[in-house]
């Protein structure tokens, strides 16, 4: 499950404990959550810095955490290959 805001505005980082909630009624139990970053071609206008999302990333039981740019495609293959490989390893575990 991606876990997505935008790095050059806070109200949607904020936003982000009640679509954790969502994820958390809805989703199975053992749903990976990938927090992820977007507009990182922005940093002249960010409001979110990374280890603000590291760290709620780590308090909330998020997998892993990203900054992308959808705009430029930073990171964009990184986070679809890194959560492809690990959805298979758990296949293969189960």
């Amino acid at each position: 499950m991606f876990l997505t805001y935008d790095i050059t505005r806070d109200e949607t980082f904020e936003n982000l404990r009640s679509w954790l909630k969502e994820i958390k009624q809805h989703a199975a139990e053992d749903v990976r959550i990938y927090l992820i970053g977007n507009k990182s071609e922005l940093e002249s206008a960010r409001e979110v810095n990374f280890d603000r999302a590291v760290e709620f990333a780590r308090q909330n039981g998020i997998h892993k955490c990203f900054e992308t740019s959808a705009k430029t495609g930073q990171n964009v293959e990184e986070v679809f290959s890194c959560s492809g490989k690990e959805l298979y390893q758990q296949v293969v575990r189960e």
